[in-house]
């Protein structure tokens, strides 16, 4: 079984488990980074890469969104 930590920011939390939920990973809460990201460990088997990645590029569409939305503000 394989393993991947995800650095979980508060306000996606909620969209990020519903993810989890919905490709059915085994998934573990580790705890909490120094900027108060929640620390997810997902296990999966080799044929499960393909929702783990699904989660990773969720998790990347998220931080450009916020990136977009910081250049609009400045």
């Amino acid at each position: 079984m394989r393993t991947k930590e995800f650095e979980v920011p508060n306000d996606f939390i909620c969209e990020f488990a519903e993810a989890l939920a919905e490709h059915e990973l085994t998934n573990e809460i580790n705890g909490v980074t120094e900027d108060g990201e929640i620390l997810i460990e997902v296990s999966y088997e080799k044929e499960e890469r393909a929702a783990v990645f699904a989660l990773t590029e969720l998790l990347d569409d998220y931080y450009e969104e916020e990136e977009e939305q910081e250049e609009e503000e400045n």
